[in-house]
């Protein structure tokens, strides 16, 4: 769990009034002991359970996300953030996280893409921000972006809602904003001179992370998509 991550879910819940339950996937706080890695304060008042492959802070049930115990629709918000790369059955655990969120509910995917590999418990996948709307393809409305340079990006992501939405033009913007207003974690001003002057002598593509820290893109795919 990093800054923006919490904060893009910070944003949605403000913007987007989730309903519950809200069921986590992937729930166990690896930084144990520091907020961040809680997300059960954002969500107030609603029924939350998390879950995770094995037990540790912050997961109420063991469960596998290709193979889910939950009956059909029984999230109001399904939360998947940082997981789907773990998963070499991707493709069934979307459809796990399609079969369990409500008719009239929401469902947020999350996962990195210019990061290096890393072990919980393996690491297989990267996924572009195209890959991600075509995972999303049995959503009726979706939004989808990516935080970072567009040719890298840090992170990818996605909240698909189950019944079609006319409104979601101006509320990616609000998401936008609110993610943003939300979002604490910025570079030095060392590290922005030194991308700067770094980008000068060696080529921008090199510093893209720090050059491009606060651009945030979310756009809207509505409709289902052939996958």
């Amino acid at each position: 769990m990093d800054g923006l991550t919490r904060a893009l879910v910070e944003g949605a819940a403000a913007v987007f009034k989730p309903r519950g339950p809200v069921l986590e996937i992937g729930s166990r706080q690896v930084q144990e002991g520091l907020a961040i890695a809680d997300l059960r304060p954002i969500f107030t008042g609603l029924e939350y359970v998390g879950c995770d492959m094995e037990a540790g802070a912050g997961v109420d049930r063991i469960e596998r996300l290709e193979a889910l115990s939950f009956p059909d629709g029984w999230a109001g918000t399904v939360l998947c953030l940082n997981v789907l790369e773990h998963a070499w059955d991707f493709r069934a655990g979307l459809a796990e996280i399609l079969r369990v969120t409500a008719q009239d509910g929401m469902a947020m995917i999350l996962v990195p893409f210019n990061l290096h590999i890393h072990a919980f418990s393996y690491d297989y996948w990267r996924f572009t921000p195209e890959a991600i709307v075509q995972l999303m393809g049995p959503f009726e409305s979706v939004l989808y972006g990516w935080q970072g340079h567009p040719k890298a990006p840090r992170l990818v992501f996605a909240l698909g809602f189950r019944r079609r939405r006319s409104d979601l033009p101006a509320l990616a913007e609000a998401w936008r904003r609110q993610t943003l207003a939300c979002w604490t974690e910025h570079p030095s001003a060392w590290k922005r001179f030194g991308a700067g002057l770094g980008g000068a002598i060696f080529g921008k593509r090199y510093f893209r992370v720090i050059r491009h820290w606060w651009d945030l893109a979310i756009q809207v795919r509505d409709g289902p998509k052939a996958r």
